[in-house]
């Protein structure tokens, strides 16, 4: 029987919530226009500013990662602008989609999926475009499990002297991410991913090269996500325009304070220490990894279905099992299968993964030795701390 409540969630969001972050949720309520919620929301965002090194702005929505998305390109596009959309993946292409919404204009550079984002197209495009203004990337493609570079791309795009806009929705909080010392001129992500609480927060960062763009602005085509609204109110109030998730935040509050009993160094340590076990397990099963193994993701790693197997499937199997994993999207749906590793997840998560997907392989008929993926995966932990 599949009980949905105790259902391990090996997807790349939601994810596995501490039980602390869940109390704080439960708590009674309080005025969002009381000293008490403003002291927990101004600490909310001083701690995730923390976690990134920035002394950028930083603003939350009450909305999922797209709220954030949509803010980027809503308070910096106007209609006509030159907008390079990086693709390689389909939460890439959500960029190019809120572009067009916005009236951009859109210039795609296709990466293969499989591949992480290099130095050399930026440049020939550049060289070509020179009247392109804003660059939106994924930091990590979570529909690929691929890594950018983005140390590299934002020191190319700022000597450029474009506006880098960075999707970092499974990066943030779970890997390093820089947004002043890379040249992110905005960052964006999600609370339901390596932030580890349920989805219904948006964040964003904004650098002063936005800001510069921004406050030239005389129409922003939106009324939610207009940030001069967020950076007003919270420089006169220390407080957010609009009713916030009181709730969420709370539980945000906690989340981040977690990492930081933790380690935040411990914290990286750790999803990378689990996802290189991943990937050790899946190669011991015989399966191949989707993504360029040098740019895996340290969040979520994706990994090709096997000729002629039903990953519909597969996916049932393993969930009839407790356990949720995902699968591919957009052009890769029925290519590839994605395990997450973000943040609570430890390495018996893990290994029971392995357990459940093994078991699944090999009752739709997938040559393996039955307990190699868990061998390896045991291998690498007890050879790692």
């Amino acid at each position: 029987m599949v009980d949905n409540d105790t259902m391990l969630l090996m997807i790349p969001g939601p994810v596995q919530t501490h039980p602390r972050v869940y109390e704080a949720m439960a708590r009674p309520l309080i005025g969002h226009r009381t000293p008490e919620f403003k002291k927990i929301y101004n600490e909310t965002l001083e701690l995730f500013k923390k976690i990134l090194d920035t002394k950028n702005d930083a603003f939350i929505f009450t909305g999922s990662s797209t709220s954030a998305m949509d803010s980027a390109i809503a308070n910096l596009v106007q209609p006509g602008d030159k907008v390079l959309n990086v693709i390689q993946g389909k939460f890439s292409e959500r960029w190019q989609e809120i572009t067009n919404a916005y009236g951009g204009n859109s210039i795609v550079l296709d990466i293969e999926w499989s591949k992480a984002l290099k130095e050399e197209p930026l440049i020939e495009i550049f060289d070509k475009n020179k009247d392109i203004k804003f660059v939106t990337i994924c930091h990590n493609e979570t529909s690929t499990g691929i890594i950018n570079p983005a140390e590299k791309i934002g020191k190319i795009v700022h000597e450029y002297e474009k506006i880098l806009i960075v999707d970092g929705v499974t990066s943030v909080g779970g890997d390093y991410v820089y947004p002043d010392k890379w040249n992110f001129d905005i960052l964006v992500t999600g609370s339901q991913k390596c932030l580890g609480i349920p989805p219904g927060l948006g964040f964003i960062v904004v650098g002063p090269r936005a800001w510069d763009i921004i406050n030239k602005r005389t129409n922003i085509h939106s009324y939610y996500v207009n940030l001069p609204i967020y950076k007003q109110w919270f420089e006169e109030k220390g407080d957010t325009p609009f009713t916030p998730s009181v709730p969420l935040i709370r539980a945000q509050n906690v989340s981040l304070k977690m990492m930081f009993e933790e380690g935040f160094d411990n914290r990286v340590k750790r999803h990378r220490r689990i996802a290189k076990a991943t990937r050790i397990g899946a190669k011991a099963l015989g399966l191949e990894l989707f993504a360029e193994e040098k740019f895996a993701s340290n969040t979520v790693s994706a990994i090709k279905a096997p000729p002629k197997l039903n990953t519909k499937e597969l996916l049932n199997l393993v969930k009839q099992l407790g356990i949720l994993i995902a699968g591919g999207q957009g052009k890769i749906k029925g290519k590839i299968i994605r395990i997450a590793h973000m943040n609570i997840v430890q390495e018996k998560d893990i290994l029971t993964t392995f357990s459940a997907l093994e078991i699944a392989l090999k009752k739709l008929g997938f040559s393996f030795q039955l307990g190699s993926g868990i061998a390896a995966v045991e291998e690498n932990f007890s050879q790692t701390s």
